[in-house]
């Protein structure tokens, strides 16, 4: 009887890319989960006061977890808008994607964190007023210089006062990403959109150097620079896809990874190997059924901040690993309700509006 070979479900690491990635059946879902439990064992030192947050290459683990969504959706998403679909198709699935999830998010921590946090021991206090501006000043994906971060005096005596959802700043830039693909991709010649997208990349980079290096100050702006240069890598590496090839492009990404971590120059050197690897495990993993009905990710990112906020108003005295325990926990949940009665029901109506209604409209009235 021949012997029986005992797959571990791990496909080899052969080919190209392009080749390699099966977008209906990768275990970047469960890649991006383990990035949003990573923000949050993070933030548990600082939020819960436990000492620094880890740290490798000069950046936080925090830091590393976001590099690494940007530059999945800087390849998924230059994915989308070049798989034929229209642009208002394009825009209203992204929209679709973050938005409805973003702005139950701020109801939440409005309407019911903020109340919360009184009941649990903050002496803090607010107004309905205070809920209100916290809305308006924050439904436009938490845009900088004009966000709202405190819903009054609630949050006082956590490590990071005055800071509700410190996570969603990223949200503003990200969508601001999916606004400049969407635009670049209307080049049609592919040499020239990726020079486009190219530049970007390293604009970003030289920003982060300028940064890294001293010549310029701390800023919003050398903040996202990285996460702007992980998202370009991220295109990038969709638009050379076909021919890249993924044993050796993960082996030389390996090894400039370790160099940035060796010389503390992450935020320069990280973005572009942290997407080839990542787009890489997520071909190879097997943990496609993780996520594959739930994707809980979004949820446990923009929820866990706030659950973490509770725990240390109420309970100020957790030590570190049973913090970082129950911050996960109760942000789950969170995240299941999030995806089950929110952001599913709104990814269900992009087939309704595959049609831009307006073209329809003015189309019908010009007859």
């Amino acid at each position: 009887m021949p012997a029986r070979s005992i797959s571990t479900g791990i496909r080899p690491l052969g080919g190209t890319l392009y080749s390699l990635f099966d977008p209906r059946r990768n275990s970047l879902n469960a890649i991006r989960l383990l990035l949003a439990a990573a923000v949050i064992v993070s933030h548990s030192s600082v939020i819960g006061n436990l000492g620094p947050e880890p740290e490798a290459g000069g950046e936080h683990l925090g830091t590393w977890a976001v590099l690494g969504f940007f530059a999945v959706s800087g390849y998924l998403i230059t994915r989308s808008r070049l798989n034929g679909q229209s642009q208002w198709s394009f825009y209203t699935a992204r929209f679709l994607r973050i938005y409805p999830g973003f702005l139950v998010c701020l109801l939440a921590v409005a309407f019911v964190f903020a109340p919360l946090s009184l009941l649990v021991g903050s002496s803090g206090t607010f107004t309905l007023f205070d809920s209100l501006s916290y809305l308006a000043r924050n439904f436009l994906l938490y845009p900088p210089f004009i966000s709202q971060t405190n819903i009054g005096t609630t949050v006082p005596n956590v490590p990071v006062p005055g800071i509700w959802n410190g996570s969603l700043w990223t949200l503003f830039w990200e969508a601001s990403c999916y606004v400049a693909v969407g635009t670049v991709c209307y080049i049609k010649n592919e040499k020239l959109r990726a020079g486009f997208i190219g530049a970007g990349f390293f604009t970003a980079s030289a920003v982060s150097t300028a940064k890294l290096e001293g010549w310029i100050p701390a800023s919003v702006y050398t903040l996202v620079a990285p996460l702007v240069a992980a998202f370009c890598a991220g295109a990038l590496l969709f638009h050379f896809s076909d021919r890249v090839r993924v044993r050796p492009a993960v082996a030389l990404s390996v090894a400039l990874l370790m160099l940035s971590i060796f010389t503390e120059t992450a935020s320069v050197l990280a973005p572009l190997p942290l997407a080839v690897i990542i787009m890489a495990l997520g071909s190879v993993l097997p943990f496609q059924s993780i996520g594959a009905k739930s994707d809980l990710s979004y949820g446990v990112y923009i929820y866990g901040v706030p659950v973490q906020n509770i725990l240390e108003i109420g309970w100020p005295d957790l030590p570190l690993i049973p913090y970082i325990l129950l911050s996960l926990g109760l942000t789950l949940p969170l995240a299941w309700l999030s995806f089950r009665f929110v952001e599913a029901p709104a990814l269900a109506l992009k087939s309704r509006l595959r049609n831009n209604p307006f073209k329809s409209y003015v189309a019908t009235g010009s007859k």
